[in-house]
């Protein structure tokens, strides 16, 4: 990243400690330089997607910190995804900065608590939206709007948040779209108790795990902007071949077209290309060669006569058994890599 963009990233961390400062010592706040920062944000991904490989970088820093500047900026991404412009964008990343403003109210010692937590503990760190909604609410009735957003950032589609249990087109679409990028940043982000995961990997796992909690449409966006299997990964199949991503398939996302690496010649001079959409018992097993990290979006690439033919319209149903087999498959895969780490050798010849 050029100094600038450092310069900007580090800008935003000073910005936001103060503010943490304040929350922490019941002062009043001004949100002003988070509104010029979110115009920086708006205006830079209107024109390059520098800060978004700055965001999926894992930078280093104040984890609750990082997170308030990452999912502004991967929330104003996915909000450009789905066609959002003007002031309605500007919220968008400015709600982004103070989602989790709440947390900065709750001691600190439990936030970073490494063991399980106790019931006490989780209900307190769950009043943490209302906490945030009584800061925003305190700087005065124009942010009144930033409030709501931010008490409802972790409300989900399914009725399985809170602080409020709210349900569907109860909650503001912007609420969705930081919750959903707020579960992606999480996931992409060092913890002490796993990895960090690749983009691709994130996304497959809120495909897989999350499809309920957000809306499709929002699930979509995500998937638009950081997809599951970009151009040119590298992918084994169930079948045992291996083959490279040459499309991918928006409307089924686990399932792009893959062209086979045999380098086989089929009739007209068409190389073979799976299209995994149209066949339900094949689908991807593993990432051979992931792709580096940046920006992935979904485009068309020019295409010799492939084996497979353009998928027609489609049922519900069929919809639902090719993501049942996702699921499962994805299940089995995570099993299997379970057993091969239990069975691993002990280490020997060390002090007993």
């Amino acid at each position: 990243m050029g100094d600038v963009l450092m310069n900007w990233y580090h800008e935003a961390e000073r910005a936001l400690d103060e503010i943490a400062i304040a929350v922490q010592e019941h002062r009043s706040l001004s949100l002003e330089r988070l509104e010029i920062l979110a115009g920086d944000v708006v205006s830079s991904l209107q024109h390059n997607d520098e800060l978004v490989v700055q965001a999926l970088a894992g930078p280093s820093g104040s984890t609750l910190i990082t997170n308030l500047i990452n999912v502004a900026i991967l929330g104003t991404k996915v909000g450009i995804g789905l066609g959002y412009y003007g002031e309605e964008l500007h919220r968008l990343a400015l709600a982004g900065f103070v989602h989790d403003i709440g947390l900065f109210a709750v001691p600190k010692s439990l936030i970073t608590k490494a063991g399980r937590l106790t019931q006490e503990e989780r209900e307190l760190i769950e009043r943490h939206p209302e906490l945030g909604y009584q800061v925003i609410e305190k700087c005065g009735p124009a942010y009144h709007w930033l409030a709501q957003l931010t008490l409802q950032a972790h409300e989900r589609f399914n009725g399985q948040g809170y602080p409020n249990r709210l349900t569907g087109r109860e909650i503001s679409e912007i609420a969705q779209i930081l919750g959903m990028v707020d579960v992606f940043d999480a996931l992409v982000s060092e913890r002490p108790y796993r990895r960090r995961l690749l983009p691709y990997e994130a996304v497959k796992e809120l495909l897989v795990a999350e499809r309920r909690t957000f809306p499709r449409e929002i699930l979509k966006a995500l998937v638009e902007q950081f997809s599951v299997y970009p151009l040119g990964t590298t992918v084994r199949l169930t079948t045992g071949e291996v083959g490279t991503v040459a499309k991918v398939n928006s409307r089924y996302p686990l399932r792009p077209v893959v062209r086979m690496n045999d380098q086989q010649e089929y009739e007209g001079g068409g190389s073979c290309e799976i299209d995994l959409s149209c066949m339900p018992l094949v689908s991807i097993t593993e990432i051979l060669h992931p792709p580096v990290v940046g920006r992935i979006i979904f485009s068309e690439v020019p295409r010799k006569p492939a084996m497979s033919v353009a998928p027609t319209a489609v049922s519900d149903s069929f919809t639902s058994l090719l993501e049942s087999l996702d699921a499962v498959v994805s299940t089995l895969q995570s099993a299997v890599d379970t057993k091969r780490t239990s069975l691993k050798p002990l280490d020997v010849g060390t002090d007993t």
